[in-house]
């Protein structure tokens, strides 16, 4: 896996969310909490927003995540940032894990809403107390929060039953239509542990904001868009990918990035994050971006001996097909022999390749879900274990 400056930054803040969580944790409990905690214990918490229409989704356009504000920042500085930047919204970081974040407070909320800024909660999600992290998340919506996004990284490698439990623990309290994005790593096919198919399935997010940092992958832009999309596609959610700001990227990659979306008619674009933006930066994100010849999503081929949660959804879907797959991970014998009468049954070459036309048809369905409360699938077990 590789490590970014981003996941750099956030071990710090964690570690800094750790050596005061035992003073805020038990604060909640006291009605001493944080602004946008008490919101949700003292029962003051607005409404849950309602799903916007497609064209007003918060993760259309341009955003910019803000992990954390200056101290001496206002609102409407901030927001004027965001404004030079052609961005009309903004995520702001309202959790570590289980650790409410105290800049998310409604005073900035309703600061930024005031300069013409809409403000979506970004929280950092571990695992390691899945209903926890879900009810500080539901706190920062009901402040005011018009979207969620899960930033989920390696720490979910292997966390299938925690993934399930933070989803389900969501949905429940923010309704089955209230906008989550999930910024997770961008090379599924990388990552064979990753629980993406829990994250994006059934019930899950609403959106899928792979994280494309070209700087960080040793990529062009270009390219990062290639290695990228395939794989994330097969979830069939809205893609709305993070560019980056830090690490110094030139006016032209940044140009790029944000016409490769366009190209690709994906659903919008955000870049991590206002904290690194570098002089210059922000203006060549307000720049129109070269509008390009349209481009089509190119769906990965998978062959028998192939692991990972790409195969973990693939046996959803057959089994939602009709088949009594063991969904384990693992691309063998059995599962060949399953895509291959599935296969004959839709007029495909019966080869038992996973190609794009097979996806398509597989894509057709609704996912059968195991629950995974007792264990995770093999594969995704054995990198759970191998973390430590």
């Amino acid at each position: 896996m590789l490590t970014t400056i981003a996941s750099v930054r956030r071990s710090r803040l964690r570690i800094r969310a750790l050596a005061w969580a035992a003073i805020v944790v038990p604060a909640l409990a006291l009605g001493a909490a944080p602004p946008v905690a008490q919101a949700l214990v003292l029962g003051h918490a607005a409404p849950v927003a309602k799903a916007l229409a497609a064209d007003a989704s918060p993760f259309s356009g341009t955003a910019l995540w803000i992990t954390q504000a200056p101290a001496t920042a206002s609102p409407e500085q901030l927001a004027g940032e965001a404004r030079e930047a052609g961005a009309g919204t903004l995520f702001v970081k309202a959790a570590d894990g289980s650790t409410p974040e105290l800049q998310f407070s409604l005073t900035l909320l309703a600061g930024l809403r005031a300069a013409g800024e809409r403000v979506c909660a970004w929280t950092f999600a571990y695992g390691e107390a899945p209903s926890t992290e879900a009810a500080v998340a539901v706190a920062a919506v009901r402040a005011g929060a018009e979207c969620l996004v899960v930033d989920a990284e390696g720490q979910y490698e292997g966390r299938y039953g925690p993934a399930q439990i933070y989803i389900r623990a969501l949905r429940a309290a923010l309704g089955a239509r209230f906008p989550i994005g999930l910024a997770g790593q961008a090379e599924v096919l990388e990552h064979q542990c990753f629980p993406y198919s829990v994250f994006l399935g059934p019930g899950g997010v609403s959106f899928d904001l792979p994280q494309m940092y070209w700087l960080e992958l040793g990529l062009s832009v270009e390219a990062a868009y290639v290695a990228a999309l395939p794989g994330n596609a097969i979830y069939d959610r809205p893609l709305a990918p993070v560019g980056q700001l830090f690490g110094a990227p030139s006016g032209s990659e940044l140009g790029a990035f944000r016409a490769l979306a366009g190209a690709y008619g994906l659903a919008g674009t955000s870049f991590f994050d206002l904290d690194s933006a570098q002089p210059g930066e922000l203006a060549a994100l307000a720049a129109q971006p070269a509008r390009l010849a349209r481009r089509a999503i190119g769906l990965p081929t998978l062959h028998a001996g192939a692991d990972g949660d790409e195969i973990v959804w693939a046996q959803e879907l057959l089994n939602a097909a009709g088949a009594r797959l063991p969904v384990g991970g693992f691309f063998g014998a059995q599962t060949a022999r399953t895509l291959a009468r599935f296969q004959a049954r839709h007029r495909l070459a019966a080869s038992g390749v996973l190609g794009p036309a097979t996806w398509r048809a597989l894509l057709r369905l609704r996912p059968r879900e195991p629950s995974w409360a007792k264990a995770p699938p093999l594969s995704a077990g054995e990198c759970h274990t191998a973390a430590g």
